[in-house]
């Protein structure tokens, strides 16, 4: 017999022991996968006897390819030439180090598969839990039980239908010297798992996926009841701060906590990005309001806190609408794909109007030229936004020189023309640009 703190503790100790051995298994699993990306097991072991032969044959044939040229006697009583001893050396160097690749990723598959199998053997074995000593056993009482759901849940949810069956349930672990809270605790997962009392287990679905996450394998904490709602409580209230009470509702808030994305985490997502939009020049405003006219704040903020690269994304699709909206004040249409091009290379609102005054001052005249010397009609250009981005934004020494030939070509034209050595403009532009003055 024991006390029931004693059984409390055992039980405690036997849900931990099945989280691990749940963990255990998914490793086992990926080692087990990874190792058969290398084929089967004799394949595996021809790896592994012939890498260390490659690895001798690599090091005589180097010893072998050094000393040839001081020793042409050998090669020609070899029969064969120093190009071709140099090719059977690279042959075995590339054998030599893809099997030594492919030995390494075996070995590391295997000790991790080992690991992982220590570990079921670690925790496979149940944790004996003793009987209950009745004498020692005691009666909650509901007045209790009620005032600490209410502490724990509010008052309106300890006064719903379902918390008598609900303290039926958490009567069983209390009486096993676990605290109330910590039977209520119990009482979840006992409900989840034998689908009692649906409308609480719902109540609190996002800690059945994190523990599920966390038995697959992931780092991850599962919060007990109380910790649950502390951080709804303190989502909700970021939300109604930020203009999105709508989304402060418990099915929005469950999704969120599935994540397992912390308070923190939560308000910084939301203010953070939102300060990006709403504080973005008007003419960036504009344009993603353009690209995006039926997208509203609650929309945008759903996709941040349940998606997994939400924020990057939407601080890249801010920046992209910042780029397009400055090519735009200078008269230049500016793609997606050139748009998400330069922001990858660090470009945004203030630093691509820059570029894009250049690319202005440069695009006309270089497109007359290109089409001068392409023999086509007006209107007929061939030279492109992008290859005046290139020699504007990149220094694209191609696109430079090629401006510059234009250039030249269009000063023999109209030196030939009149006489006279002239038609400077784009040439100069070009010599500018090609001495770093963007």
């Amino acid at each position: 017999m024991a006390t029931p703190s004693e059984i409390a503790a055992k039980k405690r100790q036997e849900a931990e022991r099945k989280i691990q051995a749940a963990a255990a298994q998914a490793k086992v699993t990926s080692a087990q996968t990874k190792l058969a990306t290398y084929g089967n097991q004799a394949e595996i072991n021809f790896a592994k006897n012939i890498s260390p032969k490659f690895t001798a044959m690599q090091d005589i044939a180097g010893r072998i390819l050094a000393k040839a040229p001081n020793r042409p006697e050998v090669l020609k009583n070899a029969g064969v030439t120093l190009d071709q001893l140099q090719q059977t050396f690279n042959k075995t160097q590339a054998s030599s180090t893809e099997y030594a690749t492919k030995v390494t990723g075996i070995t590391q598959a295997e000790q991790d598969l080992a690991t992982a199998q220590g570990q079921i053997g670690q925790y496979s074995a149940p944790v004996y839990i003793p009987e209950e000593d009745v004498l020692t056993s005691t009666n909650l009482s509901e007045e209790a039980f009620i005032n600490t759901l209410k502490l724990l849940m509010g008052s309106a949810e300890a006064s719903k239908p379902y918390v008598k069956q609900l303290y039926t349930l958490v009567s069983k672990y209390y009486k096993t010297g676990s605290t109330i809270p910590e039977s209520i605790n119990l009482a979840l997962y006992d409900a989840q798992e034998n689908k009692l009392i649906p409308e609480f287990t719902t109540r609190f679905s996002g800690i059945f996926k994190l523990r599920d996450r966390r038995a697959a394998g992931e780092v991850i904490d599962v919060p007990t009841i109380a910790e649950y709602i502390k951080s709804q409580e303190g989502i909700a209230e970021v939300l109604r701060n930020t203009g999105l009470k709508d989304l402060a509702n418990e099915t929005f808030l469950n999704t969120v906590m599935a994540t397992g994305k912390s308070v923190d985490e939560s308000t910084s997502i939301i203010v953070d990005v939102f300060d990006l939009i709403d504080n973005a020049p008007e003419v960036v405003k504009a344009q993603f309001a353009k690209n995006y006219p039926s997208v509203s704040r609650a929309q945008l903020a759903t996709a941040l806190l349940t998606g997994t690269e939400g924020v990057k994304q939407l601080e890249k699709t801010v920046k992209k609408s910042g780029v397009i909206a400055a090519g735009t004040m200078q008269g230049i249409q500016v793609s997606d794909t050139l748009a998400s091009d330069l922001v990858s290379k660090g470009q945004n609102f203030q630093t691509a109007g820059v570029g894009f005054s250049k690319v202005a001052q440069i695009l006309p005249e270089a497109r007359r030229l290109k089409s001068i010397d392409a023999g086509l009609a007006a209107g007929q250009q061939t030279y492109t936004t992008e290859q005046a981005v290139a020699a504007t934004f990149d220094q694209s020494a191609k696109e430079l020189q090629t401006l510059a030939d234009m250039a030249e070509r269009e000063g023999a034209r109209f030196s030939k023309r009149t006489g006279i050595a002239g038609s400077r403009s784009l040439a100069s532009q070009a010599r500018g640009y090609g001495s770093g003055l963007i």
